[in-house]
């Protein structure tokens, strides 16, 4: 029953540390598939546009402070919009792993190289993952379940909602709510501190567990900094912190889910190997360049409990998924 009781915790404290990024990023996409000319996502996202159109959604990206469940609504917006399998899966990588706000948190917590290596990092995986996406896709239409959905006339606030809290949301509840559970379970039993204790000094291992156990972690690209901070000062090296940081806000249970429904499953797999691989490479090359870095201070520690704006934000998410859960077969 305790168990039971923690894993219930777990879940609804995941659930609740994404819930504002998931409503904003719901909404933003809402504004996007209402405001945003699909000939113009064609043309400059879709899939004639080829590799410049992968690097135009990995520059767009790089900077943007979106977390990795914060972008599947936006990048579903897109993609549904017309932009390509490739641009969509650049997009994807790059856009989670760093932004304007989380480049400034890591340079004043831990340093210029690794405030400078994050967006390079994101760019290059970004890229690659998404010319590897492209060269997979034979078909490369955007999805028509959500094409087949008739869409309201009118371009207001209501229609906006409609599109974000219903359409989009509908689309990709199942695979969002199995994605919680996992990462539930992983931050139920999984202790904190486990890993970083018992893998300092031994490269060869700790950078693809950290790679391993990022992977299935919900964590935005600002909070990611203070942990890789914690684990450094115990004995972890800087190259399998950045790999933490890399794999940690790329991707999660939560979107791996979604994003197969997006770019298919065999490009799907391409997408993880590269971010994988990326990892790996980039922990690498940080710890060459690294040399006797160390991280100074954690200026914030792991929360036991999260402020009563998440929880409410919860609430209201759950709430828009029953409901367009509910919703969204009428549409059809």
């Amino acid at each position: 029953m305790d168990m039971l009781i923690e894993c219930c915790k777990a879940l609804w404290n995941v659930f609740a540390m994404m819930a504002p990024w998931l409503i904003i990023g719901f909404f933003i996409a809402g504004i996007m598939a209402v405001c945003l000319p699909r000939d113009f996502v064609m043309r400059f996202l879709g899939a004639s546009g080829g590799i410049k159109s992968i690097i135009r959604a990995v520059v767009i990206g790089v900077p943007l402070p979106i977390c990795s469940c914060g972008v599947i609504p936006i990048s579903t917006a897109l993609r549904n919009n017309g932009a390509s399998k490739g641009a969509t899966a650049g997009f994807l990588i790059s856009t989670p792993q760093t932004g304007i706000d989380s480049v400034l948190a890591t340079y004043a917590l831990m340093g210029p190289l690794f405030a400078v290596a994050r967006p390079v990092a994101a760019f290059v995986t970004g890229l690659v993952g998404g010319c590897a996406v492209h060269a997979l896709s034979d078909n490369d239409s955007p999805s028509c379940t959500a094409n087949q959905q008739s869409n309201p006339p009118t371009r207001n606030l209501r229609t906006i909602l409609w599109q974000g809290y219903i359409r989009l949301l509908g689309g990709i509840v199942k695979p969002l709510s199995f994605g919680l559970l996992i990462s539930a379970l992983v931050a139920a039993f999984v202790p904190d501190d486990f890993f970083a204790s018992t893998l300092a000094g031994r490269d060869y291992l700790a950078m693809p567990i950290m790679a391993l156990i990022g992977f299935p972690m919900y964590i935005c690209s600002t909070a990611a900094i203070p942990i890789a901070t914690a684990m450094m000062m115990k004995g972890l090296s800087p190259g399998a912190a950045f790999v933490f940081l890399m794999t940690g806000p790329a991707i999660n249970a939560v979107s791996i889910t979604t994003i197969a429904s997006l770019i298919g499953r065999r490009a799907t797999f391409a997408y993880i190997a590269v971010i994988f691989l990326g990892a790996i490479l980039s922990g690498t090359i940080v710890n060459l360049l690294a040399g006797n870095i160390e991280a100074i201070s954690v200026k914030c520690a792991a929360c036991t409990s999260l402020p009563a704006f998440n929880h409410i934000a919860g609430i209201v998410l759950a709430i828009l998924m029953v409901n367009a859960y509910i919703r969204v077969p009428k549409m059809k």
